[in-house]
């Protein structure tokens, strides 16, 4: 059974406009910021439903995702990395469309403080004495690509101020200061396999067009509505990636900077959880997680919600 409140999930759907009437009698009240899955909802109102049921009142087919599962040891430890706040995040539009995620939407200024302040988390889940193997791979969308760049920035400027601090103290041998084996100088590595999720005749409009997709996801990993880019579609490339990365690293700490779903959707398959079942795993902005490979390794599941 899987929490779900069921909205209007067409695509194209225009919601019916009150008379005159009605709309003196019952003023609308604009938001005051706009609707995002980060914001708690003020009144959470669950119905749950199974996805045998949710099929039927959506017309959609049972479809899991058939993207082969990866070997059952890596070489590497991989971490996820949501970007910060970005200027599409405040408009509260989707902004899937590379030719403009590549170029615009950048980090706001909270933004940026969320990316630095991620460096604190990475240095918990990563290890000091791991640092050294430290590898930032990200999006080449620019929301994503600033995050790496600022957590990578900032994990180099806490080592660097640890480093003084401990060769400021004469009871410390320096050997004993040096938290790094090796500098952090590969920089950041762009890749469209870590893009955002398409989302077809859905990209710029309203955040809460999310609906329309987030309750077919659940029953099918292969549906493309509205031209949206399927969760198979998502984990076949995730799956390219990380074979890829296995190929050319070795016992590093691959943090992959990225998007909300594209991220939740690896967080699952790399699990060897149901992709379908991603949303209900939610990044926040500037959030980190190791990817585990263990269904048990996922966060509690939060039910969807539609304001």
């Amino acid at each position: 059974m899987l929490s779900v409140v069921l909205a209007a999930v067409t695509c194209g759907f225009t919601p019916l406009r009150a008379s005159n009437s009605m709309s003196r009698a019952r003023p609308i009240t604009m938001q005051a910021q706009p609707y995002s899955a980060d914001l708690p909802d003020e009144n959470p109102e669950y119905t749950l439903i199974s996805t045998s049921l949710l099929s039927q009142l959506l017309n959609v087919e049972q479809a899991p995702s058939s993207t082969a599962p990866l070997p059952p040891s890596l070489r590497n430890r991989y971490f996820a990395l949501r970007h910060g706040q970005s200027e599409s995040n405040v408009e509260g539009v989707i902004s899937s469309d590379p030719a403009v995620g590549t170029v615009r939407h950048q980090l706001t200024t909270e933004g940026r403080l969320q990316a630095r302040r991620a460096a604190t988390r990475l240095l918990d889940v990563v290890g000091r004495e791991d640092l050294d193997s430290l590898v930032f791979v990200s999006s080449d969308f620019t929301r994503a690509k600033q995050t790496a760049e600022e957590a990578l920035t900032a994990v180099q400027a806490i080592v660097e101020y640890e480093m003084a601090v401990c060769k400021g103290d004469p009871s410390r041998p320096d050997a004993a200061c040096e938290l790094l084996a090796a500098p952090l100088s590969l920089g950041v590595v762009l890749t469209p396999l870590l893009r955002e999720r398409w989302f077809g005749s859905l990209d710029t409009l309203p955040l809460k067009n999310y609906n329309k997709i987030w309750p077919r996801d659940l029953v099918s990993a292969q549906h493309t509505y509205c031209d949206v880019e399927s969760v198979e579609a998502v984990t076949a490339r995730i799956r390219q990636l990380v074979v890829e990365l296995e190929e050319t690293y070795e016992g590093k700490a691959i943090v992959l900077a990225s998007h909300a779903d594209t991220l939740q959707i690896s967080q699952c398959y790399i699990a060897g959880a149901d992709p379908r079942t991603f949303s209900m795993y939610r990044f926040r902005n500037g959030e980190v997680r190791e990817l585990q490979r263990t269904p048990d390794s996922l966060p509690a599941p939060v039910p969807l919600t539609y304001a």
